[in-house]
């Protein structure tokens, strides 16, 4: 490949003309696959279970698109090793790429991820909070297609981002060495190293959110009492998020948190938009909650616009098609610990007496859920057909915001795909509505996984702002896998049907 790409840059790879697909048939795969990973999903051929993600397409709506590669390593499929950035060779290394690709790092919690075009190849630094003004300072370290011939340069490079190099753990114990980004200051809610990971900064973000819009809603209306701010800033703030998801998903493609000001005043906007996004989603999340779509409940634009700039796509450094669903959902369960207090005089967020006694929000790491998820609803359904597992019930009856739903939902999704993917299966699968990919296999269409999610999972919880939480995670869940295409065409195919045209099922009965 180095000798290849040699003998033709000037007169072909380096033009113009030579494209970004071109790229990384020709140089970008080839280069991964002598890595030793799976590129091209020839040793597993269940979806949930491959170690590459590719992002063939390239088109891109409001300069927003999936990482082109993400790379995991069995059995933990759930989050990210490292994401891979492609571009032509022919393009300069832009603030904006490398930005962009320091998003998607940043909110996946990996240390390090590749910008490349083959003749470079460049690692940022992702620990820190990315902005635009500083992405160029976060490169850690720079190669050359030509430094491939010296053994040690390439050592260097193998032993960060070889599948063998995941396999035996040298990636983790060079991520514990790796020194302090340059210009990196200290961030607010540390661990190792001085850096704030996503959950504590996306955290943070929220509470100062909450604490600024129950300000404006108080001043907006005086008689708000204690609970009612609590719902309201919630359901607003669950809005706010969702549509964020939706955006960077690119399923969402005319509206989004940015356009708000734009046609009259964000809060008259984000209102009008609110609606018209009930009639396409459905569910908790847009659903008509007074006051706050009250249209004689007028907020200051001030406030909440400021709230919107600092949650849209632009300079956001967060990406929401990276964020693992289940981080999202520990962030809110520490979200939920506290609630607004109202007084005549003021407005404050305090922590629920029984967090304050207990010292704290505790929530059940992922990889426990796993485990447990595994051992029991795993065991269940092995060996089941769908048509079996469908007749199932899963119920947590304590779920909180609902980190062991998610678990759950996710076992049968993982089940089924692996059953479809099966020899043998594949004229069941076309019959039972799964979507054929581009390389052959079968995924569950979004009217399957919607069955799933209605027929098999339930959960119970006193706290009702735990419960839309809840509801909330599992749609962000269930939409982990669309596109705007995939997702007109489902309602195109349920158009007529009133219980199915809108994406997301009523949850009302299941999760309460």
């Amino acid at each position: 490949m180095i000798e290849r790409f040699e003998r033709h840059a000037r007169d072909n790879y380096l033009q113009p003309g030579y494209q970004e697909a071109e790229a990384r048939k020709d140089f970008i795969d080839p280069f991964w696959k002598a890595l030793g990973w799976d590129v091209d999903h020839e040793r597993e051929h269940n979806p949930y279970e491959q170690e590459v993600k590719v992002e063939r397409g390239v088109s891109v709506a409001r300069s927003q698109k999936r990482a082109d590669y993400a790379f995991y390593l069995k059995p933990n499929f759930r989050d990210v090793r490292f994401f891979v950035e492609a571009k032509k060779p022919s393009v300069t290394g832009a603030r904006g790429r490398h930005f962009q690709t320091l998003r998607y790092g940043y909110s996946a919690n990996t240390p390090l991820a590749v910008l490349t075009d083959f003749e470079q190849i460049r690692v940022l630094d992702c620990r820190l909070r990315p902005h635009p003004d500083s992405a160029l300072d976060q490169v850690y370290k720079s190669w050359n297609y030509t430094d491939f011939r010296d053994a040690a340069r390439f050592a260097e490079f193998y032993w960060l981002f070889s599948r063998e190099a995941h396999a035996d753990g040298s990636y983790q114990r060079r991520i514990e060495d790796l020194p302090k980004p340059k210009g990196g200051a200290r961030q607010r809610g540390l661990f190792k190293g001085g850096f704030q990971p996503v959950d504590a900064s996306f955290l943070a973000e929220l509470e100062e959110h909450r604490t600024a819009l129950a300000k404006a809603f108080k001043k907006a209306d005086t008689t708000l009492d204690s609970e009612t701010l609590t719902e309201i800033v919630q359901r607003t703030l669950d809005r706010l998020v969702f549509l964020r998801f939706l955006e960077d998903k690119q399923i969402e493609t005319e509206i989004g948190v940015s356009h708000f000001g734009k046609r009259k005043g964000a809060w008259a906007d984000f209102r009008e938009a609110s609606r018209r996004l009930d009639g396409i989603y459905n569910g908790i999340v847009f659903k008509r909650l007074d006051p706050l779509d009250d249209p004689a409940f007028e907020v200051a634009d001030e406030v909440f616009a400021d709230v919107c700039e600092r949650l849209s796509s632009e300079n956001s450094p967060f990406n929401f098609d990276a964020i693992p669903i289940h981080i999202l959902g520990s962030i809110y369960e520490r979200f939920l610990g506290s609630v607004i207090r109202a007084t005549a005089q003021r407005v404050f967020v305090e922590e629920k007496p029984e967090v304050r006694k207990a010292g704290g929000v505790y929530y059940t790491p992922e990889y426990i859920v796993r485990y447990i998820v595994a051992q029991t609803v795993g065991k269940l359904i092995t060996g089941k057909t769908p048509v079996e597992v469908a007749k199932l019930r899963f119920a947590d009856i304590a779920c909180g915001s609902g980190s062991f739903l998610l678990g759950v939902f996710d076992e049968p999704l993982r089940h089924h795909a692996e059953y479809y993917n099966q020899p043998g299966n594949e004229k069941q699968a076309k019959r039972d509505g799964c979507v054929q990919t581009e390389d052959g296999l079968w995924r569950l269409s979004l009217a399957q996984r919607r069955a799933i999610l209605q027929n098999n999972i339930y959960g119970v919880d006193i706290d009702r702002q735990a419960v839309e939480v809840a509801q909330l995670s599992l749609f962000l869940k269930l939409l982990e896998d669309e596109r705007a295409t995939s997702a007109r065409q489902y309602q195109l195919d349920y158009a007529r049907d009133a219980n199915l045209k809108k994406l997301l099922p009523d949850l009302s009965s299941n999760i309460v």
